[in-house]
């Protein structure tokens, strides 16, 4: 039987109460991300898809959402009924889905509709965290991983954070790939020849503000918190996270955050001219 986890219980290295592992910084970040009226105009043009197994639970969600942007076009009670209207040509669709059911089910979906639809943001529910489905699910290209028993304006701000580019996972994750991540780079270095340990290239490409932003991305800032710390405007933290982005080869934020703590871990004090 696998262990159930609860986000506010998990276990966080440096953390110093249950409050920073329960969305350490969410909360700050969402509250401190301000749509713009361009972001604004690209949420009126998403389709929501709701699907809930339980009608009762589906109805609910529909009326709270939809006095919001992300009014389902669809609630249904399983995947296969919106299916065909989540195809390539459907631009920015939002699929909120139940995953306590199926998870296995919903991840191959997911993995499906994320090769087929770049556009598509899949934020999944759950009754309970199991940390080897939170994993399978971010494999997956699920861009959230929300428990059911969360508020309201939680739900809200994470769709807000999620059309954003944002992913949001329990921190936990980020541990759990960092060993795993390490145990990985071991094993390579055991098998390679000598004279062949320097590192990969993506890591000789940063400057020296790429790395500070990146460490920034690893502890969850907002390019708005990042444009604050280092007095510069959003327009040029965007610029400095796609570079950073093309340059480690990662997709999102979140594995770019993954892949920071696998590779920034030495040498905190970096500083920026």
């Amino acid at each position: 039987m696998r262990n159930t986890y609860d986000l506010d219980s998990l276990p966080h290295p440096g953390a110093s109460s249950a409050k920073d592992v329960a969305y350490s910084r969410y909360m700050e970040l969402a509250r401190s991300v301000e749509p713009s009226s361009t972001d604004h105009a690209a949420t009126r043009s998403i389709r929501t898809f709701l699907v809930e197994p339980n009608a009762l639970l589906r109805e609910g969600l529909r009326r709270i959402l939809s006095e919001t942007v992300y009014a389902p076009s669809v609630a249904a009670g399983a995947f296969d009924e919106v299916s065909s209207q989540c195809g390539p040509d459907s631009g920015t669709i939002v699929l909120i889905a139940d995953a306590s059911r199926d998870h296995e089910g919903l991840c191959r979906h997911t993995k499906l509709l994320k090769e087929q639809n770049p556009n598509a943001k899949v934020i999944m529910l759950v009754d309970q965290y199991d940390l080897n489905h939170v994993l399978t699910a971010f494999r997956s290209g699920a861009d959230a991983y929300l428990k059911k028993s969360i508020s309201y304006e939680v739900l809200v701000k994470s769709l807000d954070l999620v059309l954003l580019g944002e992913a949001i996972f329990p921190g936990a994750i980020i541990d759990l790939l960092r060993e795993q991540d390490a145990r990985v780079e071991e094993s390579k270095q055991v098998s390679a020849p000598e004279g062949h340990q320097e590192l990969s290239p993506p890591a000789k490409g940063l400057s020296v503000r790429e790395t500070v932003i990146l460490r920034c991305l690893m502890d969850g800032d907002s390019n708005k918190i990042i444009a604050r710390k280092y007095d510069i405007t959003e327009a040029t933290v965007k610029v400095h996270v796609k570079a950073i982005l093309r340059k480690i080869q990662a997709k999102n934020r979140t594995q770019a955050a993954i892949w920071a703590a696998s590779h920034l871990s030495a040498s905190r004090g970096a500083t920026v001219s």
